[in-house]
Parts: structure tokens; C-alpha cells; sequence
């Protein structure tokens, strides 16, 4: 073990050693001028809230760390590929050390060994997750063909190319290649790194701490002569193995996730609560979201963080998590989904359909039941400015309605994918045609993506969903004109094409299916 020393930036004293979870964002607000539209998809993408990159987060998600695995695309299974979704799951990368820095302290340390029981409980707990659906699990590298990568102690370079203690104290449990929205591209890399717990007790004597002090005060597993032991006390190395097993197994899970199109906010809920209480705040929604946070048991789920829904340390490596409601939903159209064009929406020959969800709820409002879900999946194209594509579906009173419109999150990681940003605006349709207005969104409070969270529809009847690509973007809490970026700029960002998926979910008492994947019949 290396050491250095430096003057501690955190004070040793107990109350001040618990660890923060960051959130980098942009807070300066100016119109640049750019040279060509790769440098000003660059400059939009870095705008948004990004969980990744500087953040004590649980989830990059979408990052092109991911970049150089192998490579292959595939016919999504929701478009009708039957062959299952192949996860190599590989438990050493790069170099068997790392050098990370924290409160003021540099160690180098070998990586976490993961012993074969380690990794058995790992790997189930991965196929528990996603048993309802065509994937499989290996650890063996694929002879060929498509697979995901899932890495585990990438921590090489953090923040620049892998997971792992970030030069600005942060830390970076994982990150995915991308979020693939229909399982398109069979063939992501996810980095995972759970390094941090042991660290964390090579730390402790340093500050004059009793060795698992920090892991007990960050994560509530009970250490041996840290405090007051109760009977399911444990040692400091069983303290970090604990929780270096449920960090490996909830990120390898949040990450393969993203890869197969899901994204933070599917681990709000139950569905009808909006946003979970601690984050994001509503302002970080375009307009300002106004339906409640309430989704308490978002902290249960996979795909929450720490930025997107202010999950805590404790929450990420001492419970078993599990998929949401809307998790499900998205891994369902994967392989059952169906998708219809902008013209057959506009012609009204579109509608929402019956689509077969399992429940994966362990504990909350939703755990003994199952769910009434209707969906439909818009691929559409805005050619013109002012151009609005609508969809006219029926709804009663109470139900819940969702809907997001994905562009830009698309196209940062499609390739050919021409993206734009989009805006949501519902309707319901009165008797003489007239429309009056129900909801709106225009961004998301992670990207330039239209959101349309939770909106409980008033009455019984015919309701009208408008797409389209506005004027103006939301940027650091203002409304800037899209014209003031220059006339190529807004061309491209009111132009382009878009993926509107579209659900209203009602929970049932009664049992619901418990598999999705497999050949069509």
C-alpha cells in the first residue's frame, strides 16, 4: 500500500466524515456562436444535468466511456430479434491497483477480490433482476456475436474513460455506454467500480477512526467496535464486502439498464406519485413541475441516484433494490412493443394497446397486484418550424397519463439519429372539437427530452397528445430564443426526428404475468 500525505480537508470529527453526494451544473448562462453542429451538440449536451461526470452519483448512464467493446448493431427485440440479450459479466479490469484520493488522504490499494461466492450472489442477484425477460447472463467471453459488457473494478482513469474515486472527491459507481431506448444496440460497455468501501477502511486509521467507522456512518451496516453493537454486528472487511456485493450488484444492474433504454426518472414512484421528495427540485422541469413529490419508494428502485432522486450511500450499498413499475414498462416494449409512424398517429389510425407487464414491485403500494397497462410507441419526423404531430387517444377520469418524447438523449449516442427538441403539450377534446389544455413539458430536468410526468386526466373522453419543436430552449432557469444561437442552430435543434412513447397505468388486484422474453409465437 502507497501513502501520501496531505492536510485533511474533512475534519475528523464523526459528524463531518459522512459522505456527499455532489451535483455538477452549469451556472452561467450566454449565447455562444458555433462553427458546426458537432460543436454545438457538444456545447446543449453539456448544459444538461449530467449524473456521471463529478457527482457522488449511482448511474452515469449515457456516457461514450463505453466506447471500444465490442461493436454491432442489432435489431431491437421489441422490433422482432428472438434471440436473447447476451451480458458478459467480467470481474477484472485493467490494472489489478488504483491510486484514489479522499479527505485529504492518497492511497494506492489492490482491487476488491471478488471471491467465487462474491461473484455467484452477484450473478444472481443480476438474473433475479431480469428474469422476467430474454436475457442471459455469462461469464465467459462470447465466441461471438453481440453482448454487453458489464466491467467491474474499472476504476483505472475515473472519470476519464472509467468509474471508480473522482479527482474532485466525488465518486462514480458506473456509467453506460448509452440509453438505448428499444434495445437497438446489443453491444454497450458498462463500467462498474464498488471500491470505494474498502477504501473507506483503509481510511479510518489515518483519521484516528476504529477501522469501519466511515462504512457504518455512511451506509447504517453495523461494525463491530464502531459504536453501540448490535447482534448482526459484523468486521470492518465483512462490512466492506457486504456492501461492496449490494454496490456491485444494484450499479451492474442500474447500468445494464440504461443500456436497454431505461433512465433515471423510470425509478420514480409508484406511478401517480411525480417526483420522489429529496430531488430533483420541480424548477428543474421546463415549465416548473407541479403535480407533487410523492414518489417515495423511488429509493427502492434500480435505476435511482444520487442526482436524479437523492439517494443516499446507505440506500445504494445496503439493500437489494429492485425494478419500478416504470422500469418494467420500458423492458416490455423491448420485446413486446408496439411502435406506429407520425402519419398513422396523425390519421388517427394509431391507439393504445394492451401490452403485458410483470410486476417486479418487492415492497410498496404496488407489491401484490398487477397492472392494466395501454401503450404505444410514435416514431415521427418534424420537417418543418411550427410543424405539430398529434395522437387522439380515449381516457377516463383518475387515470394516470405518461409520456416522454426522445430526441436528444437519441441522438447524442444513434448514430444517423437527427435529433431535435421536442415539447409535449396534452389536450382534452370537447365535444365541438375545441381543445382545452391539460398539461405540457418541454425539457426534462436531465436533458433537452420532453417529460409528461404523472398527469391525472380530469374527465372521461377523447384527449389529443401534441409533438412538436418550440422556438425556445430552457437553459440554467431561462428561456432563451433558439434563433439567437443562429439560423443553422435552430434548423437543426426544431427539425429532426423523435420517439414518443406513450402509457396510462392502472393497478389490479389479481396476478399478472411473470415472463415477457422469448420466440413470438
Amino acid at each position: 500500500m502507497a501513502l501520501s500525505f496531505a492536510t485533511p480537508s474533512v475534519a475528523a470529527q464523526q459528524e463531518n466524515l459522512q459522505l456527499e453526494i455532489l451535483n455538477a451544473c452549469k451556472d452561467d448562462n450566454f449565447v455562444p456562436q458555433f462553427a458546426n453542429m458537432e460543436e454545438t451538440r457538444a456545447w446543449f449536451i453539456s448544459q444538461a444535468i449530467n449524473d456521471g461526470q463529478g457527482s457522488a452519483s449511482f448511474g452515469a448512464g449515457g456516457s461514450a466511456e463505453g466506447a471500444g467493446g465490442p461493436s454491432g448493431l442489432g435489431l431491437g427485440l421489441g422490433l422482432g430479434l428472438n434471440a436473447p440479450q447476451t451480458v458478459y459479466v467480467s470481474f477484472e479490469t485493467g490494472s489489478p491497483q488504483y491510486t484514489a484520493s479522499l479527505f485529504g488522504f492518497t492511497l494506492t490499494l489492490n482491487d476488491y477480490v471478488y471471491t467465487p461466492e462474491d461473484r455467484d450472489i452477484i450473478i444472481s442477484r443480476l438474473e433475479a433482476d431480469y428474469a422476467p425477460y430474454n436475457i442471459e447472463f455469462v461469464t465467459e467471453v462470447p465466441s461471438g456475436g453481440d453482448y454487453v459488457t458489464l466491467q467491474y473494478n474499472s476504476n483505472d482513469a475515473p472519470g476519464a474513460g472509467t468509474a471508480g474515486i473522482l479527482p474532485s472527491g466525488g465518486i462514480l459507481f458506473g456509467s453506460a455506454g448509452e440509453i438505448d431506448f428499444g434495445n437497438d444496440n446489443r453491444s454497450i460497455v458498462a463500467i462498474n467500480d464498488a471500491n470505494l468501501w474498502p477504501f473507506l477502511n483503509a481510511i479510518d486509521p489515518l483519521l484516528g477512526l476504529p477501522e469501519g467507522f466511515l462504512i457504518e456512518n455512511n451506509t447504517g451496516i453495523d461494525v463491530i467496535g464502531v459504536l453501540n453493537d448490535g447482534p448482526n454486528a459484523v468486521t470492518p472487511a465483512e462490512a466492506a464486502r457486504i456492501a461492496v456485493i449490494n454496490q456491485s450488484a444494484n450499479t451492474g444492474a442500474h447500468e445494464l439498464g440504461h443500456g436497454l433504454g431505461l433512465r433515471h426518472y423510470d425509478a420514480y414512484g409508484p406511478i401517480g406519485g411525480g417526483l420522489p421528495p429529496r430531488a430533483p427540485e420541480p424548477a428543474a422541469f421546463y415549465p416548473s413541475y407541479e403535480n407533487g413529490q410523492n414518489a417515495d419508494e423511488t429509493y427502492f428502485h434500480l435505476m435511482a441516484s444520487g442526482a436524479s432522486s437523492g439517494l443516499s450511500l446507505g440506500e445504494a450499498a445496503n439493500q437489494d433494490r429492485f425494478l419500478s413499475e416504470r422500469s418494467a414498462i420500458k423492458l416490455a416494449i423491448n420485446e413486446r412493443g408496439r411502435f406506429v409512424t407520425d402519419e398513422q398517429a396523425n390519421s388517427g389510425q394509431a391507439s393504445l394497446k394492451r401490452l403485458n407487464v410483470v410486476n417486479p414491485i418487492l415492497e410498496g403500494v404496488n407489491a401484490d397486484g398487477r397492472f392494466d397497462v395501454r401503450n404505444i410507441v410514435i416514431e415521427g419526423r418534424i420537417d418543418v418550424f411550427d410543424e405539430v404531430d398529434s395522437f387522439t387517444f380515449n381516457g377516463k377520469a383518475g387515470q394516470v397519463f405518461n409520456a416522454e418524447m426522445i430526441s436528444d438523449v437519441e441522438s447524442s449516442f444513434a448514430p444517423g439519429f437527427d435529433g431535435l427538441f421536442g415539447r409535449l403539450n396534452l389536450f382534452l377534446k370537447e365535444d365541438d372539437g375545441s381543445l382545452t389544455f391539460v398539461a405540457t413539458n418541454d425539457d426534462e430536468f436531465e436533458s433537452f427530452d420532453a417529460f409528461m410526468l404523472d398527469v391525472t386526466l380530469p374527465q372521461d373522453g377523447a384527449y389529443v397528445l401534441q409533438m412538436d419543436a418550440p422556438a425556445d430552449v430552457f437553459l440554467n432557469g431561462e428561456v432563451v430564443p433558439l434563433a439567437a444561437f443562429g439560423s443553422a442552430t435552430e434548423s437543426a435543434l426544431r427539425v429532426g426526428q423523435y420517439i414518443t412513447n406513450v402509457y396510462i397505468v392502472e393497478s389490479k388486484k389479481g396476478k399478472g404475468p411473470s415472463k415477457i422474453g422469448g420466440p413470438r409465437g
